[in-house]
């Protein structure tokens, strides 16, 4: 007992090193952070690349890195290596504390994601091991990253019924209800996108892709919107379904930002 208590300093000071050495790891990796983020706004995709794997070395938990190293190697063209960073930066977002309250970058994440599968060589393969996914489990981020590659691809059909899904499986997420409405006003689903915009609206009124789409279809946002309750009928609209114009549309937010910012 004697000898652990004269240890005891010892033990102490060996985690306060630690926990300091952490501490500058973390710091390090958000200075290779900011370098990246200002290559990549000078177009030096490449370098960015190598400033965002630092940081991620230094700091396996930089959700943020992660997804900027996405977003080079989708500049770049590496769509694999891009959808293997989106990938780990959804994975490690809910390790961190700043990670789960930033639903925002989560969602940012996986709409890069899904352009990356688009994009890729390989999306057939990533497309069925998605829909075998939301076949065998009920998790709302693989319908809505679903619905963002159908839409991306321009298989509107697809699209839309896994939008359905998604907002009937989590209808309080205003997320997946401002990208299903904006997604049917793209299609020119007006009627259809009017109570779904209006149900995001109702969730988070100070949304500009929201208010802007709703004014467009020429309602105006205003308090009474937020007394709108779900719309019961189904979202897939009868008859033939016209061409997705992408541009423009929600939908765009699975595009890589020409300019990041951290």
């Amino acid at each position: 007992m004697r000898h652990s208590l004269r240890s005891f300093p010892g033990f102490v000071l060996v985690l306060v090193l630690i926990a300091g050495g952490c501490a500058d790891l973390v710091t390090y990796s958000k200075d290779s952070r900011r370098a990246g983020i200002e290559l990549y706004n000078r177009q030096a995709y490449a370098d960015a690349a190598g400033a965002f794997r630092n940081a991620v070395r230094q700091n396996p938990r930089d959700y943020r890195s992660y997804y900027y190293l996405g977003a080079c190697n989708d500049q770049l063209g590496h769509y694999q290596q891009a959808i293997a960073a989106y990938k780990t930066s959804y994975q490690v977002i809910d390790t961190t504390v700043d990670g789960r309250q930033d639903p925002d970058f989560r969602y940012r994440v996986l709409n890069g994601l899904a352009g990356a599968i688009a994009r890729s060589d390989t999306r057939e393969i990533e497309l069925n091991s998605l829909e075998n996914r939301v076949r065998t489990r009920s998790i709302p981020d693989d319908h809505y990253l679903l619905a963002k590659v159908y839409a991306l691809r321009g298989d509107a059909d697809r699209a839309i019924q896994s939008f359905e899904r998604v907002i009937t499986i989590a209808p309080n997420n205003f997320h997946y209800a401002r990208e299903a409405g904006l997604y049917l006003e793209s299609l020119g689903q007006h009627d259809r996108a009017v109570p779904i915009l209006q149900r995001a609206y109702s969730l988070n009124n100070h949304d500009p892709q929201v208010i802007a789409a709703l004014r467009r279809l020429n309602v105006v946002p205003g308090p009474s919107l937020k007394e709108e309750q779900q719309l019961a009928r189904p979202l897939i609209p009868k008859g033939p379904i016209p061409t997705p114009r992408l541009p423009g549309s929600g939908v765009s937010a699975g595009e890589v930002d020409p300019i990041i910012r951290d």
